[in-house]
């Protein structure tokens, strides 16, 4: 999404824009888990584990990147840690314990709480230039979070479905973002 000031005549501070790191890498981790979910014909238990246990923990890492920068105006805020948190907690217990049951289940609690905790920072920074993505974003992570525990009897070929349909939304919203941002920070940039 494109970055708009909330007001005519005010300008966002130029820290708000480095956020376009944490967000390109963010979008690059969903949308390499889409494509491999996509294109997986029959993924079984085991690719599911180590392929959604990956997901987990690179996007929890670039979740806590993304909402530990500078560029908030307001501290981290204590949901968003821990829906970080809890993206690296499911990302080793499905690693770990390789089920269909523990993704979709530890899985839909870190979206949810994660997703939830982007929706609200999103609604509460409306003068900052991410907040309307934050807020797509979480929204997404929410949905994702909620249907995944209604797929685990179907196996692990839905499960991949619903979490990668959820991560390729969240690539094309943080990767157009990411790259917006990247632009007006160059252009925001001092002139020597």
């Amino acid at each position: 999404m494109a970055a708009a000031s909330p007001a005519p005549g005010a300008r966002p501070d130029p820290a708000e824009f480095t956020v376009w790191k944490p967000f390109l890498m963010r979008a690059v981790v969903s949308g390499a888990f889409g494509l491999v979910t996509i294109f997986w014909r029959e993924p079984s238990t085991l690719v599911l584990a180590v392929v959604g246990g990956l997901y987990f923990l690179l996007a929890g890492g670039g979740y806590l990147w993304a909402h530990r920068g500078a560029h908030w105006r307001a501290g981290s805020g204590v949901l968003t840690t821990v829906g970080g948190g809890l993206l690296l907690g499911a990302g080793v217990a499905v690693l770990a314990l390789r089920t269909d049951a523990v993704f979709a289940y530890a899985g839909a609690v870190a979206l949810v709480v994660a997703g939830a905790a982007e929706l609200l920072r999103g609604l509460a920074t409306r003068g900052h230039v991410a907040a309307r993505d934050l807020v797509v974003v979480g929204a997404v992570g929410l949905t994702t979070g909620a249907i995944l525990p209604f797929v685990e009897s179907l196996g692990a070929h839905a499960l991949l479905g619903v979490s990668g349909g959820g991560a390729l939304l969240t690539a094309v919203v943080l990767g157009i973002a990411s790259l917006s941002y990247r632009h007006d920070s160059a252009l925001s940039a001092p002139r020597a």
